[in-house]
């Protein structure tokens, strides 16, 4: 396989700052009452920063700048689009900053959030290499190019049970006709699930090369393995935040999801080869 990807002891160092930040933030978010507005805001910046650092070394810097840009763009556009219009995720609206009393978040045109979009990016970026991973996809198999976005759309929606009601209860979104959902709606939903599914699609096409289980054995992608750590930090997270907002059923689903995706990380650990190759041929394209 080509030596692409790029390593640094700062990028090293700036992972674990950033992955370890991101913890101690979320544990801060949990414990402090009443809730600080900025101390929900800091997991979000540094999931993006950790998202950004470990790209540069587990794709490539090219890889990494397309996945900045389509993690972030196509995002902005669903947000843009179910804030002013009420698409893709229903009829929904986010809150401005002021409302949240977070005088240090920045507003998008069109009244997005930049901590939307960066969640979107960080989340995005730590589902697409879960996905990777879980299915032990490579270029060369054909179905890994429906699979992965498949399964990243999956991650993100299961990552909304929790997530989505725990932005309800602190008022960061809501919907004009209430959902079967804590209040949301399916549609929402649908939407993270669609919207994650076409982001990661798109990044196929545009650097098919990227989607490699192979990584995941080089000795330089020791660090690879935080991001599924990543993931299920934030699914824990909602799931803390739910629970103390008094809404076991959502906190208690969240934890669900953890221990699934736990134990399907254990077994596909155990797998020697990947399960879906194409070609076993010694010279098959990589």
């Amino acid at each position: 396989m080509q030596k692409d990807t790029y390593h640094s002891k700062l990028l090293t160092w700036g992972i674990w700052i950033t992955g370890l930040a991101t913890a101690g933030f979320m544990a801060a978010d949990i414990l402090v009452r009443p809730t600080l507005g900025w101390v929900q805001l800091m997991p979000v910046y540094c999931l993006a920063a950790f998202a950004l650092m470990h790209s540069l070394t587990f794709m490539g810097t090219r890889r990494a700048v397309w996945f900045l840009a389509l993690g972030m763009t196509l995002p902005f556009i669903a947000e843009y689009l179910g804030t002013n219009f009420g698409a893709i995720f229903g009829s929904q609206w986010l809150h401005r900053a002021q409302d949240l009393r977070v005088p240090v978040d920045l507003m998008l045109p069109g009244a997005v959030p930049l901590t939307a979009v960066l969640t979107w990016y960080g989340m995005l970026y730590v589902t697409f290499v879960s996905s990777v991973y879980l299915l032990k996809a490579r270029t060369s198999d054909i179905s890994a190019f429906a699979t992965v976005p498949l399964t990243a759309g999956l991650l993100m929606a299961l990552w909304q049970l929790p997530a989505g009601p725990a932005s309800m209860s602190r008022h960061m979104m809501s919907f004009t006709q209430s959902g079967f959902y804590h209040g949301i709606p399916l549609s929402s939903f649908i939407g993270w699930f669609v919207t994650a599914l076409f982001v990661v699609l798109f990044f196929q096409i545009m650097e098919p090369t990227a989607v490699d289980a192979d990584r995941f054995r080089e000795s330089e992608q020791r660090l690879a393995p935080l991001t599924f750590a990543m993931y299920a930090a934030f699914v824990g997270y909602s799931s803390m935040i739910c629970l103390r907002q008094n809404m076991p059923g959502a906190g208690w689903l969240g934890m669900v999801v953890i221990l699934l995706f736990s134990l399907t990380l254990l077994v596909r650990s155990r797998a020697a080869s990947p399960v879906m190759e194409l070609s076993r041929q010694p010279n098959a394209a990589v």
